[in-house]
């Protein structure tokens, strides 16, 4: 009889769900190729193997959470994801399928890991982003807190400036609102 042999193991459990050594190397040697390519310098492997780690653990954390409350990915939806992600590497839908698996990247795990993308950016969306307000209260107040101790001038680089509005807003009302993120723009 032969010695019995380890074929894998588990390093992690996240709820109901594991991660083992296979998959753990699997996403750090794919981490090591991302910083290659990008030309930064790679940490030693076990602080790599590590930060790999716990960004596993959080992302089927994430993913558990997001199949708890019912997010999903349909196939026509995760399609168009993917042949996007070509457009915006201007290649064809093939000639990007090409190129990931020449970089050893089957093409059926990078669509697996673009819907996890996607599950996580839902998610994200509904637990998160809805339920952050900042009231014009607390603007009014940072800003005068800001006036008020008369530090450097700070610079910040605003994409959205949202100003809330009820439902079948009056032009009047849309006019003032406008207004309002137009001043806050110009601040």
């Amino acid at each position: 009889q032969a010695a019995p042999q380890l074929v894998d193991r588990i390093v992690a459990v996240v709820n109901k769900d594991v991660v083992t050594l296979s998959e753990l190397d699997e996403r750090t040697a794919s981490a090591e190729r991302e910083l290659r390519r990008q030309g930064t310098q790679i940490p030693d492997r076990a602080a790599l193997q590590r930060q790999v780690l716990e960004r596993l653990i959080l992302q089927k954390a994430q993913l558990q959470l997001a199949k708890e409350n019912g997010l999903h990915v349909d196939e026509l939806q995760l399609d168009r994801a993917v042949e996007r992600i070509a457009e915006n590497n201007k290649m064809t839908l093939s000639t990007f399928r090409q190129m990931l698996e020449r970089d050893g990247v089957p093409f059926d795990r990078f669509r697996e890991e673009v819907r996890d993308q996607i599950l996580i950016t839902r998610l994200r969306e509904r637990e998160v982003d809805d339920r952050i307000q900042v009231s014009d209260k607390e603007i009014d107040r940072f800003l005068a807190d800001r006036a008020a101790t008369g530090k450097q001038r700070v610079e910040y680089n605003a994409a959205q400036i949202m100003v809330r509005l009820p439902e079948q807003a009056t032009p009047d009302r849309i006019a003032v609102a406008r207004a309002r993120a137009e001043k806050a723009r110009a601040e």
